[in-house]
C-alpha cells in the first residue's frame, strides 16, 4: 500500500526542521506516543534506531524506527518495523517562502500475517493516521497545541 500526504505549515523551514528533529517534542505531535528510546547509534543520525510504543485506534504497537536517509533540511526517511507491518516513510520539506514550509510524506506499507487482513478490511486507517500526524504537527508548530498526555 502506498499513498502521499502533504501539508503547508506557516513557519520558516528552519523552525519546522528544529521541531521535527527534536525527540523530546515527539509526544507533542505524534498522537498516542507513549514511549520513545534510542537503542542504537547517534540520536537523529542515519542508522540510529529508536524503540517506540504507540497507542493506535485499533491497538497498542511496539515498533522500531530506523533512520535510513537524512539530508535535512530537505529530506528525512525512516523505516518502521512492528509485528505484521513494515513501513517506509519518506519526508520532503521545502520552503515556499520565508514564512511557509511545504511538507510531503510518501508512505509505503507491507503487511504480514493478521495485519494483512486488517489492511484489507480497513485500508483507510493508515492514511488517516498519516494525515493526523501532519495535522497535529502543524497545530503544535504553529499554535503549540500539544497531543502530549498529562
Amino acid at each position: 500500500m502506498k499513498y502521499t500526504t502533504e501539508i503547508i505549515i506557516d513557519l520558516p523551514l528552519s523552525k519546522v526542521i528544529a521541531i521535527f528533529e527534536n525527540p523530546e517534542l515527539l509526544p507533542d505531535w505524534q498522537r498516542g506516543l507513549k514511549y520513545s528510546k534510542l537503542i542504537k547509534g547517534e540520536n537523529g543520525e542515519v542508522g540510529a534506531k529508536r524503540k517506540l510504543k504507540v497507542d493506535l485506534e485499533i491497538k497498542t504497537i511496539i515498533m522500531i524506527e530506523t533512520i535510513i536517509k537524512k539530508k535535512l533540511p530537505n529530506e528525512w526517511h525512516g523505516k518502521y518495523s512492528a509485528n505484521g507491518i513494515d513501513s517506509i516513510q519518506k519526508n520532503y520539506f521545502k520552503a515556499i517562502n520565508e514564512n511557509q514550509t511545504h511538507w510531503k510524506n510518501e508512505s509505503e506499507f507491507k503487511f504480514h500475517g493478521a495485519m494483512r487482513i486488517i489492511s484489507k478490511i480497513m485500508p483507510g486507517i493508515f492514511k488517516q493516521r498519516g494525515e493526523q500526524v501532519m495535522t497535529d504537527f502543524k497545530a503544535f508548530a504553529e499554535r503549540e497545541v500539544s497531543q502530549r498526555k498529562k
